[in-house]
């Protein structure tokens, strides 16, 4: 976030989100301008309060506060409460002029297929996106004018709604395979990939927003006991849905995305292998 020192009579100002003290960093441009201070955040799912205050001689002498609902379907709450309203950073209108006094918002002729990062006009603002251990290819080349449009409005840079048609352009593999099954799984039918997955980089494969286990249980919070939710045998103990090594790939643990495949397939429940039934389902690994 940026914050401008409007009345240069304060002395040190601090940041606060969600309590906890954000680092500012300097930038050449901002020590140019003399009158912009950058404070990166990296917002949670859902409510967050934001802070700022001014401090003199070791006291408080300005503060406001603001509340941001970062929207994100993986959120506790789904929907944003009464009284937030979208607002999309390069929207059309003279809000952002400030910004351009240290920062371009506008593409060069690099941004089509930039030689560097550094030659991206989105990297200055935009580099922690990409700061994880997997990352998306179109991102991780800077070659973000692929998948945002630079003409749009009244909101630039934005993607296409549902998202998947972008996607499909690169992952024509994903496409057979939803299209060519007899069930898909929610967050596929609706086309939004980006429900699960980030689409610059994450720490998790295939850039999802959580680890497997943790990302289903999101919404299928009733299997989030650890166990499978059908009981069976004369112990009355149930299947496993973690914290032991997945039979068919032993290098990672077991998650939901063993037994069911979390885009589509034959089955309603998403079985993997193809399994026509529980039984099949089981003998996969347990070939009793």
């Amino acid at each position: 976030m940026i914050v401008e020192r409007r009345d240069q009579g304060f002395g040190q100002i601090k940041v606060l989100l969600n309590g906890e003290p954000l680092q500012m960093i300097e930038t050449a441009a901002a020590r140019a301008n003399g009158t912009v201070a950058h404070f990166p955040a990296s917002l949670r799912f859902g409510l967050n309060i934001i802070a700022v205050q001014a401090e003199k001689g070791g006291e408080i002498v300005a503060k406001e506060q603001r509340e941001v609902f970062f929207f994100s379907h993986l959120a506790e709450e789904r929907s944003p409460p009464a009284g937030f309203g979208r607002r999309p950073f390069h929207e059309d209108g003279q809000k952002w002029v400030s910004c351009r006094s240290c920062h371009a918002l506008d593409p060069s002729a690099k941004d089509a297929a930039p030689a560097s990062p550094a030659d991206s006009t989105c990297h200055s603002c935009h580099r922690r996106i990409t700061a994880f251990k997997e990352v998306h290819g179109p991102a991780g080349t800077w070659a973000c004018l692929r998948c945002h449009d630079a003409d749009s409005t009244p909101v630039r840079y934005a993607t296409p709604t549902p998202v998947r048609d972008l996607c499909y352009k690169c992952h024509q593999d994903m496409r057979d395979l939803f299209f060519g099954s007899k069930y898909q799984h929610g967050p596929t039918a609706t086309g939004i990939c980006t429900i699960c997955h980030n689409p610059h980089a994450s720490n998790n494969p295939f850039w999802l927003k959580k680890p497997p286990w943790y990302l289903c249980t999101t919404c299928h919070f009733e299997k989030a006991s650890g166990r499978h939710v059908m009981a069976w045998g004369p112990s009355g103990q149930t299947h496993p849905t973690r914290g032991k090594p997945d039979p068919m790939k032993p290098s990672r643990e077991l998650a939901c995305n063993s037994c069911h495949n979390p885009h589509a397939a034959n089955s309603p429940a998403l079985w993997n292998f193809d399994a026509r039934g529980a039984t099949e389902l089981c003998q996969t690994c347990h070939q009793k």
